[in-house]
């Protein structure tokens, strides 16, 4: 036990000390600060000064050919942002005024079922058209309805009636719009604490052998306790590096908490429940250590750190294709599809997969516990592993072993 403590404490001082670990935890710190604040900010600058050029009300041009001439009006309530500007020129007109930048965008209407909506680039998130449609339909409607002998009150009270529903989640049941988003940041953040931090316990086990300083560590300790020492100290480096960023960007959430009522997005992240956060936690952690481990072990099979990329990029496509996977499954809504119910089960895809169904679907107390002994399991169980490999790599040179050599000189060591 003294030995292990004496490589953890060794390996989480290197990385703890470190002028990288320092300045990339300060810079993300006050990134997050930063980001956080900014609402504040906007409203410390407030509206003096000429407005942005991004801010300047965009021009539409309104030619109106129907019979009602009410078009432009109608416009200018569904664009409460443009200066709607009703001009008598022709759709080829139109066209080259938009093109040169005269206009921002034009509407020719030809009748109040029928438009053309001009525009030199359609954004993606682009929902003109759209607008346009809905308020020449509703000055059709009440066109209609004044022939039909309507007055105008009734038929303003009966095109603006607007149909309305609760929605009441029961107890147990789970709001997928809100939970995606802290969801989906827990997820990303293990998946790049592993590929960083994985990737770092790789090249210093590496490191070591292209050194010759394995021979000796292999020798004044146990293998169990390099491996263990060396992925829990980094393990743990990385896991204060993210606490005191995330840290950060919880209090300055707080101090700034008055600037985002309304911000759904925001206060979902930081208002995760306090059980999805401890399952948040315990699958964060298993995980890490279990890929840690995995990395531990690749990195003691090479000679050269040039060989390193290679020999982890098996770990690191599973790894990536686990990520797919659910992204894609959250991005659906379905999260207990057959696929992320097999990959609930099995370790390398568990920490992310059962978490999203925790979070985000409908799974049971039990599957959740088989989940958790599983993956605990498999994360003990690829320390030892790496271990026995990490001893065998002290005198493997040359070219990495394929896996199936791996395990037979593994057989033959015991």
């Amino acid at each position: 036990m003294k030995q292990l403590r004496t490589v953890f404490l060794f390996e989480f001082r290197n990385y703890a000390r470190s002028k990288s670990f320092l300045i990339l935890t300060v810079l993300l710190a006050a990134a997050a600060g930063i980001a956080l604040s900014i609402p504040r900010f906007r409203q410390a600058i407030g509206p003096g000064g000429p407005p942005a050029e991004s801010e300047k009300k965009q021009i539409m041009a309104v030619a109106d050919r129907t019979e009602s001439g009410n078009i432009a009006t109608a416009l200018k309530a569904a664009f409460p942002d443009r200066k709607i500007l009703a001009v008598g020129e022709g759709i080829d007109t139109l066209k080259e005024n938009v093109e040169n930048g005269k206009y921002d965008s034009a509407v020719f209407a030809d009748s109040l079922l029928h438009d053309t909506y001009v525009v030199k680039n359609i954004g993606l998130t682009d929902t003109a058209k759209e607008q346009i449609e809905e308020a020449l339909t509703a000055l059709y409607r009440l066109k209609a309805l004044e022939q039909l002998g309507v007055s105008p009150a009734e038929t303003q009270k009966i095109l603006s009636a607007r149909a309305s529903s609760d929605v009441v989640k029961t107890k147990s049941g789970k709001d997928q719009t809100r939970n995606f988003f802290y969801t989906y940041i827990v997820i990303f953040l293990l998946y790049m604490a592993i590929l960083i931090y994985g990737q770092l316990v790789a090249s210093s086990v590496a490191s070591e052998k292209s050194t010759r300083a394995m021979e000796l560590l292999i020798i004044s300790t146990r293998p169990e306790n390099l491996m263990f020492g060396k992925v829990l100290g980094a393990g743990t480096a990385g896991l204060l590096q993210l606490t005191l960023i995330l840290g950060s960007g919880y209090g300055f959430y707080n101090l700034n908490l008055s600037y985002f009522e309304g911000n759904r997005i925001v206060q979902s992240i930081f208002g995760m429940p306090a059980s999805i956060l401890l399952y948040a936690l315990l699958f964060f952690l298993l995980g890490f250590f279990l890929y840690a481990f995995l990395f531990g072990a690749m990195g003691s099979l090479v000679s050269r750190m040039e060989e390193l990329s290679q020999a982890v990029t098996p770990i690191t496509f599973l790894f990536v294709i686990a990520f797919i996977i659910v992204a894609m499954s959250m991005g659906s809504g379905q999260v207990d599809n057959p696929v992320m119910t097999v990959c609930s089960y099995l370790p390398l895809t568990s920490p992310m997969a059962m978490f999203a169904r925790i979070a985000m679907g409908k799974v049971a107390g039990w599957e959740i516990a088989l989940s958790i002994l599983i993956l605990a399991a498999s994360t003990v169980g690829a320390g030892f592993l790496a271990a026995a490999i990490y001893r065998t790599g002290v005198l493997l040179y040359g070219k990495p072993p394929k896996l199936r050599e791996i395990f037979s000189m593994l057989k033959s060591s015991r």
